[in-house]
C-alpha cells in the first residue's frame, strides 16, 4: 500500500471534522462553563474554587493582550492542540518509523471522529491543556524508561516529565492518573526498579509537586474551599449505598461519547496485546493509565457519580494504538499491504460527522431540543439571545445609573448566566447569587455589597427564588425577555430591579458548576 493510497480512506473525514471544529470555533456563542473559565481569567489569582487555575491564566493573558472576543477566547486552541497532535507525531515516530506521517494521519482522525476528543479539542475548556501536557509528559516519561532499560536514560527527559505533569495537575487533578501510571509502570518492571534507589527520580517529582503551590496557596488564603469541595462532593447527594446502575450508566456513556467503533478498537488492542510491547514500555504503561483511569472512577461510580469525561486520560495513549489495529502496522502481519477494517473505519467516520453535525446545528444554528417543545438540553438554549439580551441589559443599567447616580450591580442566578452576561458585556463585575458555592461567593465576599441596588437576570432554568428576593428591601420586575431563533421560542429571561441589597452570609450549600 502507497502512502498516498492509505490517505484516502482519512480525507473525507479529516476535511469534514476539521471544518465543523473551525466552524463552531468562529461563530458559537461561549458555552456557558466557557465563559465561567474565560472571567476567572478576569480576576487572576493563585487558582479557583472549581479548579487549579492554568486555563484561567491563559485566558486572561490572552485577553488583556488582544481584549475579549470569542476568536481572542478560543484562540489558545492552537497552542494546545498543536502542543498534543505534535506529540503524537513524535509517538507516531516511535511507534511505527517509516509509516509515522500515515499512522500520525489516522491517529488524527480518529481524535476527530471520536464525540468526546471532537467536543473537548473543540471547546474552550481546561482540559485541551490537560490533555496536551499529560500526552507530553507520558510521552517523554515512556522515552526515559525505555532508555533506561538500555542502560541509558537522559535525565532531561525525566525532568522535563515531571515539569509536564506538575503543569497538567494545574489543568485538572485528574492528571495524577499519568502519575499513578508512571509509577506502576515503573514497580511493575524489574529493569526499572533501580530507579527506585536513584535521587533523580525524587527530583521529577518534586518538579511535578511544585505545582501545586498555587493551588495551596490559594486555598491557605480561602479556608481550604477548593480541598472542601472535592473531598466532600457528591454530584447527586447520595449516600454510601452501592450503586452499581451508576457504574453501568458511566460505562455505557463513556462507551457512547468515546464512539462505539473506538470502544470495540480499545477493546481489540487490549485482547491482542500489540507485538512492540516487548519493545518499550509504551504498552504497560498504556494499560496502566487505560485501568487505573477507568478503576478508580468505576470504584467512585459506586458510591458517587462518576462523569464520563472524568476518564479522559484513559484512552489517550490507547489511540497511539489504533494504526495496528486499522493499518496493521507492528502487528503480527507486519507492515500492512492494505487497510484492515475498512468497513470499521467508515463507519467511526460516518458516525463522528453525524454527532459534530449535530453539535454544530444544535450550538451554532438553534437548540434542537427547542423543536420539540420548551424543555431539554437547558445547557444548549444558554448559548442564544445574548447578542440581544446583553445590550438592552445595559441599556436599562444606564437608564438606572441615570436616574439614581450610582450604577447598580449586575446579578444572575446562576453561575452559567453570570458567566455568559459578563461575557456578552465585557464586564467582569457581574455575580450570581443562588443556593450553590461556586467561585462567584469567593469574589463576593471582597467586594463591599451591602445596601447596593442591583438588576437581577433570571430565567425559567433558575428562577429568581424567595430566598434570593429575601436579600433585598424591595424587588420590582423590569422586562421579560423571549429568546427565539427564527420564530422558535428557546427559552425567557426575566430582568428585575432590587433594592437595598444585604447579601446572606457564604452559603452552606451544596456545591455547584462543572468540574
Amino acid at each position: 500500500m502507497s502512502e498516498a493510497t492509505g490517505w484516502r480512506p482519512l480525507w473525507g473525514g479529516l476535511i469534514f471534522l476539521g471544518s465543523a471544529h473551525v466552524i463552531y470555533s468562529c461563530f458559537a456563542f461561549p458555552n456557558p462553563d466557557e465563559a465561567y473559565y474565560w472571567l476567572w481569567g478576569q480576576h487572576i489569582d493563585w487558582s479557583y474554587y472549581d479548579h487549579p487555575p492554568f486555563h484561567a491564566w491563559v485566558q486572561g493573558g490572552f485577553a488583556a493582550l488582544l481584549g475579549t472576543s470569542r476568536g481572542v477566547m478560543r484562540l489558545p486552541m492552537l497552542l494546545s492542540n498543536g502542543l498534543f497532535l505534535g506529540s503524537y507525531y513524535q509517538i507516531a515516530r516511535d511507534l511505527y518509523g517509516k509509516r509515522a506521517g500515515l499512522a500520525w494521519g489516522v491517529i488524527v482522525a480518529s481524535l476527530l471522529a471520536s464525540p468526546l476528543y471532537f467536543m473537548f479539542l473543540t471547546l474552550a475548556w481546561h482540559d485541551r491543556w490537560l490533555l496536551a501536557f499529560s500526552l507530553l509528559s507520558a510521552q517523554w516519561g515512556i522515552r526515559f524508561f525505555d532508555h533506561y532499560r538500555q542502560g541509558k536514560g537522559n535525565s532531561s527527559l525525566l525532568y522535563g516529565a515531571g515539569l509536564a505533569l506538575g503543569l497538567a495537575c494545574l489543568c485538572k487533578y485528574t492528571a495524577i492518573f499519568v502519575g499513578l501510571a508512571a509509577i506502576a509502570t515503573l514497580l511493575s518492571d524489574r529493569q526499572l526498579r533501580p530507579l527506585l534507589g536513584e535521587w533523580r527520580l525524587y527530583g521529577a517529582g518534586a518538579i511535578a509537586a511544585l505545582a501545586a503551590l498555587p493551588i495551596l496557596i490559594w486555598n491557605y488564603q480561602n479556608d481550604w474551599l477548593s480541598f472542601q469541595y472535592y473531598l466532600t462532593r457528591s454530584v447527586d447527594g447520595g449516600g454510601t449505598a452501592v450503586k452499581p446502575l451508576e457504574v453501568l450508566s458511566f460505562w455505557g456513556l463513556s462507551i457512547l461519547i468515546v464512539s462505539p467503533v473506538l470502544s470495540w478498537a480499545f477493546l481489540q488492542l487490549l485482547r491482542s496485546q500489540p507485538l512492540r510491547k516487548r519493545q518499550s514500555t509504551f504498552w504497560p504503561f498504556t494499560v496502566w493509565l487505560f485501568a487505573l483511569s477507568t478503576g478508580v472512577l468505576s470504584t467512585v461510580g459506586l458510591f458517587s457519580t462518576a462523569l464520563y469525561y472524568w476518564n479522559i486520560l484513559a484512552y489517550v495513549l490507547l489511540v497511539a494504538w489504533l494504526p495496528t489495529y486499522f493499518l496493521g502496522i507492528g502487528s503480527r502481519r507486519g507492515n500492512a499491504t492494505s487497510w484492515q477494517h475498512l468497513r470499521l473505519w467508515q463507519w467511526l467516520q460516518g458516525f463522528g460527522c453525524l454527532v459534530a453535525t449535530l453539535l454544530v446545528v444544535n450550538y451554532c444554528l438553534l437548540p434542537i431540543s427547542a423543536l420539540f417543545g420548551p424543555d431539554g438540553d437547558p445547557d444548549g438554549r444558554m448559548l442564544f439571545g445574548w447578542d440581544t439580551l446583553g445590550p438592552m441589559v445595559q441599556a436599562v443599567r444606564q437608564e438606572q445609573t441615570a436616574a439614581a447616580g450610582m450604577s447598580p450591580l449586575l446579578l444572575t442566578t446562576d453561575y452559567r448566566s453570570a458567566s455568559a452576561l459578563a461575557f456578552a458585556l465585557n464586564d467582569p463585575g457581574v455575580l450570581a447569587v443562588s443556593d450553590r458555592i461556586d467561585q462567584f461567593d469567593v469574589w463576593a465576599k471582597r467586594r463591599p455589597l451591602a445596601g447596593r441596588s442591583a438588576l437581577i437576570l433570571s430565567d425559567d432554568w433558575h428562577p429568581l427564588t424567595d430566598a434570593v428576593n429575601q436579600q433585598f428591601d424591595q424587588v420590582r420586575p423590569v422586562a421579560t425577555v423571549p429568546v427565539r431563533r427564527w420564530g422558535v421560542p428557546i427559552k425567557t429571561y426575566y430582568l428585575h430591579y432590587g433594592e437595598g441589597f444585604e447579601p446572606l452570609n457564604f452559603p452552606q450549600s451544596r456545591p455547584g458548576a462543572r468540574t
